[in-house]
């Protein structure tokens, strides 16, 4: 029995720290995508990815990094309300974006994402993200 507990334990542990391995991706896409870190972007962001605008528009992971990768299109980026669930390999994350994006009209977003993950080769890749406008 007491290895059988153990086991459960060992098991329990290492689901917590891939969710805080997790969290360190989600942060380091963040600040990746803020100061246009195309190294960091690359590192993170599955070859399948698919990325969904909150407008509609979708990228792949060569569009993201063609118009991310060594500009500044976000002035900021902050989240809040964040939730983290790993199921294996699998992660899913939620949280609020507050954006000022860098374009002409200096504007903002608001927005809902979610945000999925595969754990691949010892590290969490952005294999899909969804952004939906949020209630003011």
């Amino acid at each position: 029995m007491a290895g059988n507990a153990n086991a459960a334990g060992a098991a329990a542990g290492a689901g917590a720290g891939n969710a805080a391995a997790l969290e360190g991706a989600v942060e380091a896409l963040r600040r990746a995508l803020e100061e246009g870190d195309g190294k960091v972007l690359s590192a993170v962001l599955h070859d399948h990815l698919t990325y969904s605008h909150s407008d509609g528009r979708v990228w792949s992971k060569d569009v993201l990094m063609g118009n991310v990768a060594g500009k500044k299109r976000y002035l900021s980026i902050v989240t809040s309300e964040q939730t983290v669930d790993v199921q294996g390999d699998v992660g899913i994350v939620r949280h609020t974006y507050d954006v000022v994006n860098n374009d002409d009209k200096k504007s903002t977003s608001h927005i809902k994402v979610l945000l999925c993950w595969t754990l691949a080769d010892r590290s969490w890749k952005l294999l899909a993200r969804s952004g939906t406008n949020a209630p003011a």
